[in-house]
């Protein structure tokens, strides 16, 4: 908007408080006059180096599961694509500078008041507001103040406060004055009460009349993921078939397929097949007849390089998989392998630091003499806790909806297009945190102990392998939604929902007791929760805290 505001602020700050269609304070120059402002637009680029496919592809998965559970279906989203993907969307985050504001507003409502006498001022621009900002009340001289309330509606509309015009035809808003501090205006000129319409213009509900920081009035949709920026994982999954490439994932996190060979296949983007391997030694049984080698002595080379050949051990994993697991989507089998790559990113983080080195580091600030951090953890029920810094946490936002967050007649906004596509707005951070993984025996004890499931139920054995699968069997993300409760319709739901209630209760437990020790406030703390491992991971969301060092400190 022509002579909007251009406001100065941090990208984490802007994900969560100055979204477009939002309302913010903001205060003139110098100490100067504060307005509500209507945030307009942002002044974006293109999010760079980030996974942006997977990101897209997951906003994608939040939406549908907003129309999923929606009582009106695809009613239920306004201004979003069908799909959601790099052809249809950009990933943009504000461009700020010293010259540049990232964020554009403009003064709304346009109406003020005398605090003195009571008389009111419609404007009917933004334009009409700037020329006479400085004009004063005309019956007292003093100054007029911005009336900063609100008019909205569940189904996503949004407007200022207007002054209702009187029904005597000549006074309108001509002589119209506040009574008392809320929003019943009277004529002055006939004494008649002037009422403002409930119902709103766009679906006939009831409006809403607060103020415009009232947190009801704008409820932004956001989400965080770690950015898994190894495309090669990506491509990897994709070109396998049949469900393989997801396999291989968790074949290596179960520890039937070697490290090493798990990396080969990651660089070389596939699995190598038996027809490939049968190629490659034709090809070098024909040169060693050349050579004049005894048949014998090829038979016996060729057997050797085939019982060698990692292929057998993959594809190995890979039945042994599918026989541990038991889910039957594509989709339920790829949101599975990439928790699991997720996990894998935050226990081979660039900087890591294990119990076992906080222990030694402790012994050498008391001379010889430390604490048992591996019993203090058993104790606590903790199977592996790991610091883990400089992981790559991406926070997105894709839309918002007003006066409730979910439910009949609510609307599920995009955001406005500032280029040729569609946008979401996103920032990257790198961070530190500390991951929890709770012992698994210890957690299908405390199912049992509560009833929440019966010995039937029970892994065969208590191997590591049987106790990871178990729970990659049992526990499933898409059962888990941010717009309804898990219903508990058999054993998997019921497994699910404990389980996943149990890793929330220990993370805000967890932030509670870690505020305490690092001197960050509880805002500046997030959880990040892979209920499959299980394990949670409780991060520093504000680049202060991690300059700090505030959680590798207090680890």
């Amino acid at each position: 908007m022509a002579g909007a505001k251009m406001m100065q602020r941090g990208v984490q700050q802007a994900l969560y408080k100055y979204l477009p269609g939002s309302w913010v304070d903001f205060t003139t120059g110098g100490g100067g006059v504060t307005y509500a402002v209507h945030v307009d637009s942002w002044n974006s680029i293109q999010l760079v180096g980030i996974n942006t496919k997977r990101l897209l592809r997951v906003v994608n998965q939040c939406v549908q599961e907003f129309i999923a559970c929606s009582p009106d279906g695809k009613a239920a989203v306004v201004d979003f694509s069908d799909v959601i993907n790099e052809e249809t969307y950009d990933v943009l985050t504000p461009k700020i500078s010293d010259q540049i504001g990232g964020i554009r507003t403009s003064v709304k409502p346009w109406v003020f008041v005398c605090n003195s006498c009571g008389k009111v001022k419609q404007y009917y621009s933004y334009e009409e507001f700037k020329r006479n900002e400085y004009t004063k009340c005309a019956s007292c001289n003093n100054r007029m103040t911005q009336l900063r309330l609100i008019r909205f509606c569940k189904c996503g509309y949004a407007d200022g406060m207007f002054v209702p015009k009187c029904s005597v035809e000549g006074h309108e808003t001509k002589y119209m004055t506040r009574l008392g501090s809320g929003f019943d205006f009277v004529c002055s000129k006939c004494g008649k009460k002037a009422a403002l319409p409930r119902s709103c213009p766009e679906c006939g509900g009831t409006i809403d009349i607060k103020p415009a920081l009232d947190s009801s009035h704008y409820l932004p949709f956001t989400l965080s993921l770690i950015d898994l920026l190894d495309r090669r994982k990506d491509s990897f999954l994709e070109t396998e078939k049949d469900l393989r490439g997801e396999r291989v994932v968790i074949g290596q996190y179960l520890g039937l397929v070697e490290q090493s060979v798990y990396a080969s296949i990651i660089k070389d983007g596939h699995i190598s097949d038996q027809s490939e391997l049968e190629l490659e030694l034709e090809k070098e049984a024909a040169l060693l007849r050349k050579q004049g080698i005894d048949e014998n002595i090829i038979f016996m080379v060729l057997e050797a390089k085939r019982n060698g050949d990692s292929s057998n051990e993959v594809y190995a994993a890979i039945d042994k998989v599918a026989s541990l697991i038991s889910l039957r989507s594509s989709e339920d089998w790829k949101n599975l392998a990439e928790e699991i790559l997720e996990y894998d990113e935050l226990v081979n983080a660039r900087i890591r630091l294990s119990v076992e080195d906080a222990e030694a580091d402790a012994r050498l600030v008391h001379e010889g003499v430390g604490p048992d951090y591996s019993a203090a953890i058993s104790n606590a029920g903790m199977g592996f806790v790991q610091m883990c810094s400089g992981v790559p946490i991406i926070t997105a936002a894709y839309g918002y909806t007003r006066k409730k967050r979910f439910g009949e007649g609510v609307k599920l906004h995009g955001f406005p297009r500032e280029m040729e596509k569609r946008n979401i707005y996103a920032s990257k951070l790198e961070t530190e945190g500390v991951i929890f993984a709770p012992d698994r025996k210890k957690v299908i004890s405390w199912l049992l102990d509560n009833n929440f499931i019966t010995e039937m139920d029970l892994p065969t054995d208590f191997s590591e392998v049987k106790l990871k699968a178990w729970f990659l069997d049992r526990i499933r993300s898409s059962l888990i939604s941010s717009f309804s409760a898990i219903e508990e319709t058999d054993a998997i739901s019921s497994i699910t929902k404990h389980v996943y209630t149990l890793l929330h209760s220990i993370s805000h437990a967890l932030i509670k007791e870690v505020s305490e020790i690092c001197g960050l406030d509880k805002s500046s703390l997030s959880e990040y929760i892979l209920p499959s491992i299980p394990a949670v991971f409780i991060y520093c969301s504000n680049s202060q805290g991690y300059n700090m060092g505030a959680l590798y400190s207090a680890f």
